[in-house]
């Protein structure tokens, strides 16, 4: 979950939405007679072309990112086998993946709470890594594969300058005037109009401050939201790297297994470096990539019938259950099914902890909290590739295991989580 990032629950228009539908502090009368506020003018404006052009956009810059992490297990027994690698180098490639995302995560959510929000669809970005890596491995190479995965993100940096910037976040700054250019251009391709009046809401006086984080109002939410981002993006990461290693290496408890699957990676004589993904195991990915919006309208009920916290618990203990699950001797069928099921709860999981993150922080603060706790999701998607990577050939259960007891414990925390925000009114300032 890394560093999540998918779906319409995590979509990018999620936070838009937020950050628009938001009810201010006060609505102040002026001289010149009528005013109206930001959520009013985005209730007249209506939903039109801007929302789907928004929606394209920023669902192709999760599509992106998607892409780069599937990449890490599509690519891994290609570089394994060219370059002779062993396990913790391999481990090594992916970790420095996350550690830049861990990195940008803070220093992104500072620059978007203080000087804008260019935000910055997942399973559809992972089924194009798969269906390249069928199509592009076995002819051209993992070379042409990975400047191929590339061009969608040089098409993005151009689309960007379609996204106006938050209105939102412009009169929490203090910028009235570029609210409004913001609510007149949506509104103009929406072909809606503004309410009457002039745009009147208080500035927000405090912004981008990690003190909000950690004051007695948020301080036990925040370390909470830490680890929950920790285990999140741990097991999903965990999930993908996990699944790509089993049939790479064949570590499988397979019955009636063919004989491609029969190829160890550990043998007598030594490694066997070159175990390249036959077409069945591509076809095991993609399926599982599958789960992640599968059960999207159970994750929707979940959260409307048992709000944020309790959805969080169950999840999580389910996770837990299933990734010990992975161990057991079945068929190549049977393992597909429940590499389906995983990855629907640690793409589930991801996407509640992503939503209640955005509803309990207030504008002050928010994309400082995203950036926090986005930088230790990467921690997580960090330590994941030496688990699923390196772990693994010694032993397929210890290997599964602390995805497990991570996904417990963090079941047993979302118990402390002071606030639920199923029902409650998002907040503009602290």
């Amino acid at each position: 979950m890394g560093d999540g990032m998918k779906t319409q629950l995590v979509s990018a228009i999620h936070l838009q939405e937020v950050e628009l539908q938001e009810k201010p502090a006060d609505k102040r009368q002026g001289s010149n007679g009528e005013t109206f506020t930001v959520e009013e003018a985005v209730e007249k404006i209506g939903f039109g072309r801007f929302h789907i052009l928004l929606f394209v956009i920023m669902g192709s810059s999760n599509i992106v990112e998607a892409m780069e992490i599937m990449l890490l297990a599509v690519v891994s027994p290609e570089i394994r086998c060219e370059w002779r690698l062993d396990d913790w180098q391999v481990a090594l490639v992916s970790t420095m993946v996350f550690l830049g995302f861990m990195v940008c995560g803070v220093l992104g959510g500072y620059v978007a709470d203080r000087y804008g929000r260019w935000k910055v669809f997942w399973m559809t970005g992972s089924m194009l890594i798969i269906i390249l890596g069928m199509l592009v491995v076995p002819t051209l190479g993992w070379r042409w594969m990975i400047r191929i995965s590339v061009t969608p993100s040089l098409i993005l940096i151009f689309l960007f300058k379609f996204i106006p910037e938050s209105a939102r976040y412009n009169v929490s700054a203090g910028n009235v005037d570029a609210a409004v250019k913001t609510l007149q251009r949506i509104a103009k391709m929406n072909r809606a109009t503004l309410p009457p009046g002039r745009l009147a809401e208080p500035a927000v006086r405090e912004r981008g401050s990690w003190r909000i984080l950690l004051s007695s109002s948020y301080r036990r939410t925040s370390v909470l939201l830490w680890y929950s981002w920790f285990v999140a993006s741990f097991a999903y990461y965990g999930s993908v790297l996990s699944s790509s290693e089993l049939l790479e290496k064949n570590l499988l408890c397979v019955t009636g297994a063919d004989r491609e699957h029969q190829v160890k990676h550990r043998q007598e004589d030594g490694l066997c470096y070159c175990i390249p993904f036959a077409f069945n195991d591509y076809q095991t990915l993609l399926i599982s990539c599958l789960g992640e919006v599968a059960l999207v309208p159970l994750n929707i009920g979940l959260l409307n019938v048992f709000g944020r916290k309790m959805t969080l618990t169950v999840l999580q203990l389910m996770a837990a259950i299933f990734f010990m699950l992975i161990n057991i001797c079945t068929t190549m069928f049977g393992f597909t099914v429940l590499l389906f099921l995983l990855r629907s709860l640690v793409s589930m999981n991801f996407n509640v902890v992503y939503i209640y993150t955005a509803e309990v922080y207030p504008t002050a603060a928010r994309s400082l909290g995203m950036g926090f706790c986005t930088s230790f999701s990467r921690i997580g998607g960090m330590i994941a590739p030496f688990i699923a990577q390196v772990l693994m050939s010694q032993s397929v259960f210890l290997a599964l295991s602390p995805f497990s007891v991570a996904c417990v414990l963090c079941a047993l925390g979302n118990f402390l989580l002071p606030i639920e925000t199923k029902g409650r009114a998002l907040l503009q300032s602290s």
